[in-house]
């Protein structure tokens, strides 16, 4: 199998913050025209490589109306790890 494009870790945090703060599910080319108006254009293939990335690990999910960042930061979750209790 054939590895995929090197991916800037300044790429991953930006498609991230992106994901994160939209409310609705991005389209690919939606994200590829903000990360270019933010100074950091990057090409289709790095960037679905990204998103390859974070719906693998469960943070995103891939739907007919684009990307959406489906993973929560709970407060509650965090101090039940912290403390290791179960919910």
């Amino acid at each position: 199998m054939k590895p995929g494009p090197d991916v800037a870790l300044s790429t991953i945090e930006r498609v991230r913050g992106l994901l994160e703060a939209s409310k609705a599910p991005m389209s690919r080319n939606e994200l590829l025209r903000r990360l270019g108006e933010s100074g950091h254009a990057t090409t289709r293939q790095r960037l679905n490589r990204v998103l390859s990335f974070f719906i693998g690990l469960g943070l995103a999910v891939d739907g007919s109306k684009g990307v959406q960042w489906t993973h929560s930061e709970s407060g509650d979750l965090r101090r039940a790890v912290a403390t290791g209790r179960r919910l």
